[in-house]
């Protein structure tokens, strides 16, 4: 049996291997975010361990993990990846708690890497980074709406007889 020509073109084999390149990216992209809300499950975790976790899980979701490097920066606190350097190859995205601004996520390329829609930054990557600083906002959020109901609950259990 023999290819159809179709089949046996460069360009569809080209297609091919770019289609394969984004649905790997779209996945690594997926497993960032299902990473994050899994650091979530747990009512009790702190803060900052969630913070951590996600520093951890940003570079692979990028398309050079081995280049790539995190910072998270939230009220005076930093959250950095162990191989943080700040470099030209940036994107960034504000972090908002209640509509106001709480601090930022920032992703590094280490090296240049080519020309994609941001720089060397993919437009998915930009979505993710949105969703990422988004999705923490709203963690952030319950934290704190965690903590003023534990403290209401231990105020009015202090008054009752």
């Amino acid at each position: 049996m023999s290819k159809s020509k179709a089949t046996d073109s460069p360009g569809t084999e080209a297609r091919l291997r770019k289609l394969t390149h984004d649905l790997i990216e779209r996945v690594k992209e997926l497993n960032c975010l299902y990473g994050i809300s899994r650091l979530t499950e747990k009512d009790d975790r702190p803060l900052d361990d969630i913070l951590k976790g996600v520093v951890e899980l940003v570079p692979p979701a990028w398309q050079y993990p081995e280049a790539t490097c995190v910072r998270i920066k939230l009220r005076g606190r930093v959250f950095q990846s162990i191989n943080f350097r700040e470099t030209a190859w940036k994107q960034a995205e504000a972090i908002l708690v209640n509509g106001r601004r709480a601090g930022a996520i920032e992703v590094f390329y280490l090296e240049d890497e080519p020309f994609a829609y941001e720089g060397p930054f993919l437009k998915e990557e930009r979505d993710l980074i949105h969703s990422i600083a988004e999705r923490l906002g709203h963690i952030i959020e319950s934290k704190i709406a965690e903590e003023s109901l534990r403290t209401l609950y231990a105020r009015e259990k202090r008054l009752l007889p």
